[in-house]
């Protein structure tokens, strides 16, 4: 009788099969530096990995997020920016303006100079400024020249024929460019009109009314001294 186990039996597989690859491939740990690394070369070994060794060395998606204290820098950085350009914006918009000063001179008839007058601190200097001062503002504020007026500051009432001369600093705001003659003329006029329309207690003399810048120094001086 022959020995079975020394008969041996016919190789149903000629060629290495599937499963014998998987199982070649399960059995010692796989070489993937040229299955990464190299071209077509590398992507075609790649591809003859088995399927779930392929799964595995898939690289991983990482999803980075930002930490809230570096959110906050960044929102502050950007407020920041943005509030520089904006004050050089407003910085560099400006910096061609510069104030300017006129002496404004209304004569009022119906008032009698006297020594309470020359006090600044006196009541009836006060009283007086108030109504002189009201009128200016409203004069200019209603004018082309709102814009750039300022203020006005009654600095002074002197004595003159047939009432008071009262003495204002009128303040302005035109560019450095600006002609400081021509905007004289252009402020005189806008006063003068807004003294015609003036209907309150006092009685002003228009025409002895004038705008002058003469005499600017010594004015600012005089502001200087009771500010």
């Amino acid at each position: 009788m022959k020995d079975l186990h020394s008969t041996p039996f016919p190789s149903r597989h000629a060629s290495r099969c599937d499963s014998c690859v998987f199982q070649q491939h399960s059995l010692r740990s796989p070489d993937f530096s040229q299955a990464l690394v190299g071209g077509q070369k590398g992507y075609q070994t790649y591809r003859d990995l088995p399927w779930d060794l392929q799964k595995i060395h898939q690289p991983a998606t990482k999803i980075r997020h930002l930490e809230p204290w570096k959110i906050a820098l960044i929102v502050i950085g950007t407020a920041v920016a943005a509030a520089i350009t904006i004050g050089l914006l407003v910085y560099f918009l400006a910096y061609d303006q510069k104030l300017f000063y006129y002496s404004g001179n209304i004569k009022i008839t119906n008032i009698r100079y006297n020594n309470e007058l020359s006090r600044q601190a006196s009541g009836r200097f006060r009283d007086l400024s108030e109504r002189v001062e009201r009128l200016i503002d409203k004069t200019f504020y209603n004018s082309i020249l709102r814009k750039k007026y300022i203020r006005s500051r009654l600095i002074r009432v002197s004595p003159d024929a047939d009432g008071v001369m009262a003495e204002a600093l009128l303040t302005f705001w035109f560019s450095s460019t600006d002609s400081r003659e021509a905007l004289r003329e252009r402020v005189e006029r806008i006063l003068r009109r807004g003294l015609k329309k003036y209907t309150g207690s006092l009685r002003i003399n228009i025409r002895s009314s004038t705008v002058s810048s003469k005499y600017i120094t010594s004015l600012l001086k005089v502001v200087l001294a009771f500010s």
